[in-house]
């Protein structure tokens, strides 16, 4: 019977890691904060761009499940779920509300 490799973490992967989790991560949810109100906002609720804006929510959602909160939890079993709740709310809910605000403060300004 087969089992499942295992892969040993290098320092190399790690960095990696917090590069994602701590860059990218929060990126790609302030951009996704941001379209995803600037498609509430524009009133334009065309099939495609509802469409386009659903799968932009969905992937967002994704990222901060599976990515973040999975992730976290199989690599720090020590953490409590506080503190992996914590930094979900640090890494995904923050930059996505830091978005949309972005795009407000656009609105106003303009």
């Amino acid at each position: 019977m087969s089992h499942p490799a295992v892969v040993e973490r290098t320092s190399e992967g790690r960095r990696w890691d917090g590069f994602f989790l701590v860059v990218l991560v929060p990126i790609y949810h302030a951009v996704g904060g941001f379209f995803v109100l600037d498609f509430v906002l524009s009133g334009q609720y065309t099939w495609g761009r509802t469409l386009r804006t659903f799968v932009l929510l969905l992937s967002n959602l994704v990222l901060a499940f599976e990515f973040v909160y999975r992730d976290l939890c199989t690599n720090r079993p020590d953490w409590p779920r506080e503190r992996v709740m914590k930094s979900v709310i640090m890494y995904c809910v923050i930059p996505f509300c830091v978005g949309m605000a972005v795009l407000l403060v656009l609105f106003v300004i303009k």
